[in-house]
């Protein structure tokens, strides 16, 4: 099982539950957030996918009028069963960023940013632990959040991840709905070529 089958999954999925408040048809960028992944991945070799879930928490705060930072925890468990060998790897992530936002229009923001994360993943077969890698990456994404009713957001971003010497492009999409003006319960899919990962989450905003 290869690093970079997991860590894709977790910062797109991250990448959904970036802030989707609006006060005043206005988008806040200061946060926290929560959010329960279900991952799926090809594995080269063998027929059956790598299966798991995890959690991922993440804040933000707007240091400027169009400039926001922030930093994100992931954490979770994967495992494939192929001709009676088990492979499972219990994972976890940091990461930290910045994000550059502007309004394309009254009811419209355009995003991009660049996350760096490092993590980890300890690899068990059978039952007993075989080894640990560690790895450190980049992403690269744009996107655009949109109000479509008064309590509903919708939002999609492209991503570029590279992860040691493995790099993936990642698609998002997800949606917001508003229980008042400064808190959201969201879900999410995000994918790539070999991967993908169903998310739901909530999200406090100040």
């Amino acid at each position: 099982m290869k690093i970079s089958r997991i860590y894709p999954l977790t910062i797109a999925s991250a990448l959904v539950f970036l802030p989707t408040t609006a006060i005043s048809e206005t988008f806040s960028y200061t946060f926290i957030s929560a959010s329960y992944e279900i991952i799926k991945s090809e594995v080269d070799g063998i027929p059956e996918d790598l299966e798991g879930n995890g959690i991922s928490l993440s804040g933000a705060f707007n240091i400027a009028n169009n400039f926001s930072a922030g930093a994100s925890y992931s954490t979770g468990s994967a495992d494939v069963t192929s001709d009676g060998i088990t492979v499972n790897g219990d994972f976890s992530s940091f990461s930290i960023g910045a994000l550059f936002h502007m309004p394309a229009d009254e009811k419209v923001d355009f995003l991009a940013g660049v996350d760096i994360f490092k993590g980890d993943v300890d690899i068990d077969v059978n039952g007993t632990f075989v080894s640990t890698e560690d790895a450190t990456g980049n992403s690269i994404f744009a996107g655009i959040r949109a109000m479509i009713a008064d309590n509903v957001e919708l939002n999609g971003f492209i991503d570029r991840t590279k992860i040691e010497d493995d790099s993936s492009t990642n698609l998002s999409f997800g949606g917001s709905y508003y229980i008042n003006k400064l808190f959201t319960i969201d879900a999410g899919y995000s994918f790539d070529s070999d991967s993908s990962s169903l998310s739901f989450g909530a999200t406090k905003y100040f």
